[in-house]
């Protein structure tokens, strides 16, 4: 008996001493900095040091009352919420959290737009900042300061990821791909929004070509189509993935980064591989390629899950060796997929996990060979 309770007590011992390691090893990865960043002076830090790169992250903009409520919260010296920024280099800052309001400030000192939709200093409306310069009111927003919150060079990115993920700055959670592409930045991240402009990729997924439609679009707004070309690469070996999906194509991310700073030559090859796999894509199946019948409601839908198991599969196949009866043949091999319990199962549910998706990307490049196998890539 006097066993168990030493043995009881030097389990908990270790699991304290666990704990604390644990503790102290976090701690040594975050390296956070409270400073105030003037906006006297904010246009030079946005213009040397601080990168807004619109592009890299959420893509739903705020319009121009929701700016000039924010400016106008400012002059009234009211208290803002600290942005929050990810030291790149020494020196040069990433937005990990409050893009919108640095960017609302920089466009009214740029005097890109015009003040509208105030309701305390209603005088205001219709002014530009050049105008507050004029009278000389330009200094209640001078003297003012945005507080800010500086994570170090020294924390790591998966830290910074997980603030990033911790944040929900007006109410609005960021998702994955939007903390992605602000913490994990490279020109593998280039690649994956330059490729998702390609006009047969968008068309396949329903995204218009640009414009306010552009804007509109759920699947553009979410940066789901950048995620989607993301998903393409990661799931080229379907044994890397290791726990859960999200965190796997984190670390993919970060580790295709990594390897086009050691080798740019892999930046061309990825480029060439997905651009040839769209083309053969499209060719074959067109915009419907990704649509898939739900058995609930008879409606037809893009599934993400079919698209990897198609994409793949097409990765695999000459569009050059493609002969007359060869996209029937190919219609005809998903066809008999979407028939088959087990890959409907793969499309269906658990579908980020990974027997399931070595199911249905094996599937598919079995069943399309098979139906051309003149065409497959040598």
């Amino acid at each position: 008996m006097t066993d168990l309770v030493e043995d009881a007590g030097g389990g908990d011992g270790v699991a304290s001493s666990l704990l604390e390691e644990k503790y102290r090893k976090q701690m040594r990865q975050i390296h956070p900095q409270k400073i105030e960043l003037p906006i006297s002076t904010l246009q030079a830090m946005i213009k040397e040091q601080i990168t807004l790169n619109p592009e890299f992250q959420r893509r739903d903009r705020w319009d121009n009352k929701k700016r000039s409520r924010f400016v106008e919260s400012i002059i009234m010296n009211v208290p803002i919420p600290p942005v929050f920024l990810g030291e790149d280099e020494y020196g040069t800052y990433v937005v990990l959290d409050g893009r919108q309001r640095l960017t609302a400030i920089h466009e009214f000192l740029k005097n890109s737009f015009a003040l509208e939709g105030l309701t305390v200093w209603d005088e205001l409306n219709g002014q530009r900042y050049a105008d507050l310069e004029k009278s000389g009111l330009n200094r209640t927003l001078t003297r003012r300061f945005v507080p800010a919150i500086l994570l170090l060079k020294e924390s790591s990115p998966e830290v910074k990821y997980d603030v990033f993920d911790r944040l929900n700055t007006g109410g609005v959670k960021a998702n994955e791909m939007e903390i992605r592409n602000a913490v994990f930045r490279g020109k593998f991240t280039a690649l994956l929004h330059e490729v998702s402009k390609i006009a047969n990729f968008r068309k396949l997924w329903g995204i218009p070509e640009g414009g306010k439609d552009l804007d509109e679009n759920t699947i553009f707004s979410t940066m789901d189509d950048v995620e989607y070309v993301l998903r393409f690469f990661a799931l080229r070996d379907t044994s890397a993935i290791e726990g859960r999906f999200k965190d796997y194509l984190s670390l993919f991310m970060k580790s295709r980064n990594e390897a086009y700073a050691a080798d740019a030559s892999l930046k061309d090859s990825d480029d060439a591989l997905f651009r040839r796999t769209i083309e053969t894509t499209y060719k074959v199946f067109g915009d419907a390629a990704f649509m898939r019948t739900s058995p609930s409601d008879g409606k037809s839908r893009r599934s993400a899950p079919l698209a990897d198991a198609v994409l793949f599969s097409m990765s695999f196949v000459d569009a050059q060796k493609l002969v007359d009866g060869d996209n029937e043949k190919i219609h005809a091999a998903f066809n008999a997929l979407l028939a088959d319990k087990d890959f409907a199962a793969a499309i269906s549910s658990g579908t980020n996990g990974k027997g399931a998706i070595t199911q249905r990307t094996g599937a598919a490049k079995k069943a399309v060979l098979a139906a051309v196998p003149h065409a497959g890539m040598a």
